[in-house]
């Protein structure tokens, strides 16, 4: 019988058409993958107490409410003290943009002036003149993009409430999903397909559970350093400094730009505290905190996890900076088991 009239061609040309509208389906919802996406981080953050809950006796759908009730009272407290906070800082930095920017403007022409009168070849003036317009033109689209990130949490809260939502659920027929799932994998891949979705379950789990408790402690040792040095907006700075530890090596240096840009506007010697007080975090979280916590979690090489970084950055922003070493770790996991089969 010719191939093209067998059952199981019939079957692949099936799967592959459900997986094509499955695919074309989620880029129509792709503006709702927010919450799915938190939906899964809290799911891989308060899984692993409910199933140790559950194995002392407490019923499933108990212990995912009782932790539910312990974070509501953990969040609420520090929305009261954190939400009225932040839009504070927000606001003030939003009317304080015009008056930084002159400053930055007046800078760049008193630097401009000197070059101007000095004897530097015509040439060379032109670039540093070009360099400096574009140090200028970074510094405040870092403000504004640090602003626009806080703006943008505020006005997904509809997204970020239905997130624990989906969690629910999710945690709490994670069995029968997980069975339902075994069902539709073909007898002869079942070990394969359990081993990939074991490592890259691990890789995952430790990249995101690891992470986000890096980036907790990171923001509040930065907001109370930044606070004691006497700088403004130290809450906001303290945020963009956490979030910015999700990526690795070049993170610390992001989150420590705004804080120190906006210290040399208003003084040196504030800008010289800004900068000893974010090296000895950076210090804390590069010897202490991070080895505790996270050791070898994704198992890539330093050179491997900076080209992902750069890749990711290039192709997609800070976007795919944040989801570069996750994807380089699951990639690396497919690419070595492929590897091994072929072999």
């Amino acid at each position: 019988m010719p191939w093209w009239k067998e059952k199981r061609t019939y079957r692949i040309l099936f799967i592959a058409l459900i997986i094509g509208v499955v695919i074309y389906f989620l880029y129509l919802i792709r503006g709702l993958f927010l919450p799915f996406i938190l939906a899964i981080v809290l799911v891989y953050l308060l899984n692993p107490l409910v199933d140790r809950m559950e194995c002392r006796g407490s019923s499933r759908v108990a212990a995912i409410l009782i932790l539910y009730l312990g974070v509501i009272i953990i969040v609420t407290s520090l929305l009261m003290y954190g939400v009225p906070r932040i839009i504070n800082q927000l606001e003030k930095l939003l009317t304080t943009i015009p008056i930084y920017s002159s400053q930055v403007e007046d800078m760049v022409n008193r630097i401009q002036q000197r070059f101007a009168d000095s004897t530097v070849p015509p040439g060379i003036q032109q670039i540093v003149d070009e360099r400096i317009n574009w140090a200028e033109a970074r510094l405040l689209e870092i403000v504004r993009t640090a602003a626009d990130l806080l703006l943008a949490l505020v006005s997904n809260l509809f997204n970020i409430a239905l997130a624990p939502v989906l969690a629910f659920y999710i945690m709490k027929d994670l069995q029968y999903i997980k069975g339902r799932g075994a069902t539709l994998i073909p007898p002869r891949c079942f070990s394969d397909t359990c081993r990939l979705a074991r490592e890259i379950d691990h890789v995952i789990a430790n990249f995101v559970r690891g992470h986000l408790i890096v980036v907790a402690i990171v923001t509040v040792l930065t907001s109370l350093a930044l606070a004691l040095v006497g700088l403004e907006f130290a809450t906001m700075f303290g945020i963009i400094a956490g979030l910015a530890e999700l990526i690795p090596y070049f993170g610390p240096f992001i989150g420590a730009v705004p804080p120190v840009a906006l210290a040399l506007l208003q003084s040196k010697w504030l800008a010289l505290k800004v900068i000893v007080a974010l090296f000895i975090v950076q210090q804390l979280e590069g010897n202490i905190i991070s080895p505790k916590i996270l050791g070898d979690s994704v198992g890539l090489h330093p050179l491997t996890i900076i080209i992902a970084l750069l890749a990711g950055g290039q192709l997609f922003g800070l976007a795919g900076m944040l989801l570069a070493v996750p994807l380089t770790a699951i990639a690396r996991i497919l690419v070595s088991f492929t590897w091994e089969k072929l072999t």
